[in-house]
């Protein structure tokens, strides 16, 4: 009889000793569920209780399918389980072994929002590894117009807790687009000591210098006209009724309907290069859990605190397969046995130009479909550690 490796005892025994590792005080009951829930949501491709159930099997084939079902719903609804006290301890253990890729250590740190239809809204913040994200922090919230989910309380909140998990080398540089102009938070990010780029909007009032009139004045944004091949910048200026100082970049309109206007307390050479890092470090966490990935939005009808437990366990395991991925990417030599198309060639102007057709996550999870049950041996690391790429 052939030997099959990666079998779902044996990941879920790997998972196991990773969340005692991050978790050491983790209950029992917990420890016992956790990993067959995420083992089957990576399965299942969903975050719906009776798909996962659906894949579980050896033990849970001995017992009633409604009776997994109940299992899974069961911690999502523990009273006991502190979804978020659980992200912390994964998360602080991933940052504490990262392995930055660039001696200057510079990390993009992006924060938005996202809607489950109607029903649900979570602010997020992410760190951008290669050309996406993995979830730092995040709140969830009932419907789409809580306001509690955009207080400026909750944004420092999230944003004091990132600035702890990095020590003073690695230089933070904060990205969050138009709805998150508030002269406070940037005041609050300075005070951190980190660097935040934030798109504005056009309505915005700045006090900048007028050659017409020959001094500064308070001007509009879109009152400024923008260069068509190169940036304009303006340095230590005062914007909006606050008189709050600092720097504003706008981008060229060559070949674009709209500039970026870009308020920066660092280096207006590097703010739209920065900037530009936001779309895929958060946007593909949100389509990872949703359309990419695990289908979130199939879940409707519960109450917050089961979607909270339901959500954070989706986060988990999207930061195990975009790990498993950048991993893959790394440390490609170790998996020989397989063969994933992550980078294909294309030609432009000329040049040969590599570049990658698969992301992170994807490359995750498709090699840990290729490992599950394997009769020849693929490479599944459960240490959790996370290169740059």
């Amino acid at each position: 009889m052939n030997k099959v490796y990666n079998t779902q005892e044996e990941i879920a025994s790997e998972m196991k000793d990773f969340l005692l590792k991050s978790n050491p005080n983790i209950r029992k009951t917990q420890l016992k569920i956790i990993p067959f829930i995420s083992l089957g949501m990576i399965l299942s491709e969903s975050s719906v209780a009776s798909d996962i159930a659906k894949t579980l099997k050896d033990e849970f084939s001995l017992v009633q399918h409604e009776s997994v079902i109940r299992r899974i719903k069961r911690l999502f609804k523990n009273k006991l389980f502190d979804p978020y006290k659980f992200y912390d301890d994964v998360i602080r253990y991933v940052i504490s072994n990262y392995k930055p890729k660039h001696d200057d250590k510079r990390i993009h740190i992006v924060f938005d929002h996202m809607f489950s239809h109607d029903n649900y809204t979570v602010f997020m913040i992410t760190m951008r590894v290669g050309k996406q994200g993995i979830p730092l922090w995040f709140r969830c919230f009932k419907d789409n117009d809580d306001s509690d989910a955009f207080a400026e309380e909750l944004l420092k909140e999230g944003i004091s807790y990132v600035s702890s998990l990095f020590d003073y080398s690695y230089k933070l540089i904060f990205l969050a687009d138009r709805w998150f102009n508030s002269t406070s938070l940037m005041q609050h990010i300075d005070s951190l000591g980190h660097t935040y780029c934030i798109r504005l909007k056009r309505n915005i009032k700045v006090f900048v210098y007028d050659k017409k009139e020959g001094h500064k004045v308070w001007k509009f944004l879109d009152e400024i006209e923008p260069y068509k091949y190169h940036s304009k910048s303006f340095n230590n200026i005062l914007l909006t009724d606050n008189s709050y100082k600092t720097n504003i970049v706008i981008s060229k309109t060559d070949g674009v309907s709209e500039p970026w206007i870009i308020v920066t307390n660092g280096s207006t050479r590097r703010a739209i290069k920065d900037y530009g890092y936001r779309f895929g470090s958060i946007e593909s966490v949100f389509k990872n859990q949703k359309s990419n990935g695990f289908y979130l939005e199939s879940v409707v009808k519960a109450d917050l605190d089961y979607f909270t437990s339901m959500y954070t366990l989706v986060c988990f395991s999207t930061l195990y397969l975009t790990i498993l991925g950048a991993d893959y990417s790394k440390n490609n030599s170790c998996y020989k046995n397989v063969k994933i198309t992550t980078h294909k060639y294309f030609i432009e102007n000329g040049i040969r130009v590599k570049k990658r057709v698969m992301s992170l996550f994807n490359t995750g999870l498709t090699l840990f479909h290729l490992a599950f049950n394997s009769s020849r041996y693929i490479r599944l690391p459960f240490s959790f550690t996370l290169y740059d790429i």
